[in-house]
């Protein structure tokens, strides 16, 4: 069986319409991987002179490899075109021009800047983007154009010129005739017949490789057919047409018919059109990605776009080096609104396009280096290294400018963009321009250092706090507007920064590694010094470091003479406190100890407080008068009693002073030693209803006592001298004492008020557990004593 073969523009071209390369053309509009460079170039196969055509072949292997390297090469090599046709324009005016519309970096040093010292990026607009509504430009005509197709273009190789110049009418004829875009099918011809000098497009006006159709003229040439897993060289035929006419009338019909979307109907645009061209009815015209691109690009570098305007009101046209746009025959000066590429271009007197910067009436403009499209928005001009602003009109502008709700600040001589510190004679203020010319507001770090700049007019804030609401915290910039950190002393005041966010510290106690202690930064941000009232509490802070002060403090070098204390958390005490098992009474109001005698009224108790502020206990003798103060509760004793220390008895008058000599109580007389010791006979007595005992020497006896003559054992307590009474705990025993008399009970008894029967032994102690009372035993609950 043959297996049948598979040619390669099967893969590369649009099934049904034909179109083939030959081995050298399909590397240049095809998009084939093939290699021309490891396959012949195409060649004629004809009756005649095999030696011309293998000159033919060389050369034209020679032309494409050229065509084929990089679409962007002739793009390149069209700048460099621009800029030498240029040289004339930019002597003459005396000025430099850019010779790139891209956007580029640059690090040269300008000494205009006092921060930065450099360029950081071009800014300039996009050149298209700045032809936008060139309409608006005051004093230029609106004009549209007609290309004369029999002259050079600009900036274009001779074979472009010689291409054009051969096809371009035809082309604009065929577009009109068919609505497509001549643009478009200039660069597709040019693209896949190296500007005809493929031997295909010179030997059969073949531009764009299409296989023979059965009808007509034909030539054989080589090329890759795909069989067996492979590709391989065959000699195929290829459509032979009479004229170039013929070859774009095909292409038209083809596009038209498959790719219809490509068309002017379809496509408003010719970038649309041309990317169109992948969305044929059987799939892309070509399957290299960057098809589309390329043909673009070749339309802008080299013109092509005005190829697709066809009307009689105006003419561009190219005469010896020059641009010139004539209308009636006349040739047009100044500025002129062009419909191609919808620009504003500008001719001098002599008529010719101008381009680069160029000075009109007084005013610096700039004008494309390749279109002549006069520029608006931001530029770089590469040769001055610097950055301009050129307004609607497409004038320089100079000073402070506005663009698109920015500020930026332009030199005032050259126009050029301003960057860094600089100091505005408008409102007095120092403002900074950011790396891309725009005036800084805001919060923004300079060399390391934070400074503010105001939220409207840009000025640098200096000496002054600012409130950061996104951060929540305040900070302060210092005379040189930078942002302070750590501690810092302030129009006299001690301030504190944190150290990583400049937060200035407030409302805040803080412990100082520095100083060892604890401080306080108030509302204000201040470090507090002296008393302070903090929230409901008083608070001591050191007048020289400001550390918080505790314990008792005297306030006199504060300008208070008083004493107060300040508890372990710094908060100045109020009313009784103990302290060190030491009871002190501070005033409710200044906190100031008290002392002397003071009435506890919510615990119905005067004491005395010694002139440590500490509050006393026991017999005490002050201002000469001796009183007593009870050793738990502090309280002043007054009427009869006992004093251990003395083992007397003592009368305290009302004002607790013990009494003295001979005394007068409760119609009694009593004498008293000058001690306000009673001094009285052995025996009972009973004072102020309470009972004691006393000896030969007027002691009192304490404890154990036997009353012989009323045979009874009684018990006076050691601490009051007082005889006990009722149910008494002594030395790890229960007793019971009479109520009345006082003796010591014995034996089994009855407790009313817990209703139990207990038993006393003969000792008055009470028993527990199991006894044997009269040869009986019992039992008593082991915890109460309880008979069971």
């Amino acid at each position: 069986m043959t297996e049948k073969k598979k040619t390669i523009s099967d893969n590369s071209l649009v099934k049904q319409a034909y179109i083939a390369s030959g081995i050298a053309l399909l590397s240049l509009g095809a998009g084939t991987t093939v290699n021309s460079n490891n396959v012949k170039a195409d060649t004629t196969e004809t009756t005649q002179n095999n030696n011309t055509n293998t000159n033919n072949q060389t050369a034209s292997n020679t032309q494409v490899t050229n065509n084929n390297s990089v679409t962007a090469a002739s793009t390149q090599n069209s700048n460099s075109a621009v800029n030498t046709t240029k040289s004339t324009t930019q002597n003459t005016n005396n000025t430099s021009q850019s010779n790139t519309l891209v956007i580029q970096s640059n690090n040269t040093s300008n000494t205009d800047y006092s921060y930065s010292g450099e360029i950081k990026q071009d800014v300039s607009s996009n050149s298209q983007a700045a032809a936008t509504n060139a309409t608006n430009v005051q004093g230029a005509t609106n004009t549209n154009e007609n290309i004369s197709y029999n002259t050079n273009l600009t900036n274009a190789p001779a074979s472009v010129n010689n291409f054009v110049n051969q096809v371009g009418s035809a082309a604009v004829k065929v577009a009109n005739e068919y609505g497509v875009y001549a643009s478009v099918m200039m660069a597709q011809a040019g693209l896949e017949s190296a500007w005809g000098q493929s031997s295909l497009s010179r030997n059969a006006h073949n531009l764009f490789g299409v296989k023979y159709r059965g009808t007509g003229n034909y030539v054989v040439m080589p090329t890759l057919e795909y069989y067996g897993g492979a590709y391989h060289t065959v000699n195929a035929r290829f459509q032979k047409y009479d004229s170039y006419y013929d070859s774009l009338v095909g292409y038209a019909q083809l596009i038209k018919s498959n790719f219809y979307l490509s068309t002017k109907t379809n496509s408003p645009t010719y970038q649309q059109a041309a990317n169109n061209l992948r969305n044929g009815k059987w799939g892309s015209y070509a399957t290299d990605p960057g098809y589309a691109n390329k043909l673009i690009n070749l339309i802008n570098s080299y013109g092509f776009y005005k190829f697709d305007y066809n009307q009689n009101a105006a003419q561009e046209k190219y005469i010896d080096g020059h641009w010139y746009l004539y209308k009636n025959n006349q040739k047009q000066t100044g500025l002129q609104h062009l419909s191609t590429g919808n620009r504003v271009a500008y001719y001098n007197s002599q008529g010719q396009m101008v381009f680069g910067q160029q000075n009109i009436n007084g005013h610096w403009y700039y004008f494309d280096d390749v279109t002549g499209a006069m520029q608006k928005g931001l530029k770089y001009i590469a040769s001055q290294k610097k950055n301009v602003y050129y307004d609607s009109q497409g004038r320089m502008q100079y000073g402070e400018q506005n663009i698109n709700g920015q500020w930026y600040l332009f030199d005032s001589v050259t126009g050029a963009m301003k960057y860094g510190w600089q100091k505005l004679a408008k409102g007095n203020r120092t403002v900074f321009y950011d790396n891309n010319g725009k005036m800084v507001h805001g919060q923004y770090n300079i060399k390391g250092s934070w400074y503010y700049f105001d939220d409207n007019d840009g000025h640098q804030l200096v000496s002054q706090f600012k409130w950061i609401p996104g951060q929540n915290k305040t900070v302060y910039y210092n005379n040189q507007g930078k942002m302070l950190f750590g501690t810092h002393f302030i129009n006299g005041k001690v301030y504190y920064f944190d150290k990583v966010t400049g937060a200035m510290r407030a409302n805040t106690f803080y412990y100082n590694d520095e100083t060892k202690g604890i401080q306080y930064y108030n509302s204000k941000g201040q470090l507090t010094f002296g008393q302070a009232h903090i929230g409901d509490s008083w608070y001591l802070f050191d007048k020289n470091n400001g550390n918080m002060k505790t314990g008792f403090q005297n306030l006199s070098s504060y300008g208070q003479d008083k004493t107060v204390y300040y508890n372990s958390r710094g908060q100045m005490v109020f009313g009784q406190q103990n302290i060190n098992n030491k009871w002190y009474l501070f005033d409710s109001v200044t906190g100031a100890v008290k002392y002397g005698f003071q009435n506890i009224k919510d615990q119905n108790k005067t004491v005395y407080y010694n002139n440590n502020g500490q509050m006393v206990f026991g017999l005490q003798k002050i201002n000469n008068h001796n009183y007593y103060f009870d050793k738990t509760t502090g309280a002043m004793k007054t009427g009869w009693l006992y004093v251990p220390n003395t083992q007397k008895l003592h009368y305290f008058n009302h004002n607790g002073q013990a009494v003295t000599g001979t005394q007068t109580i409760a119609n009694k007389q009593y004498q008293f030693d000058i001690a306000g010791r009673l001094i009285n006979k052995a025996g009972q007595y009973s004072l102020d209803g309470n009972w004691y005992l006393l000896d030969k020497d007027s002691s009192v006896l304490t404890g154990w006592q036997s009353i012989k003559d009323q045979n009874k054992t009684v018990y006076y307590d050691p601490t009051t001298g007082i005889m006990k009474y009722g149910q008494t705990y002594i030395n790890g025993h229960w007793y019971l004492f009479d109520n009345v008399t006082g003796a010591m009970k014995t034996g089994w008894q009855y407790i009313k008020d817990q209703n139990k029967t207990v038993y006393y032994n003969s000792r008055g102690q009470m028993l527990y557990g199991t006894q044997l009372i009269d040869g009986k035993r019992y039992y008593f609950d082991k915890h109460d004593g309880s008979l069971k």
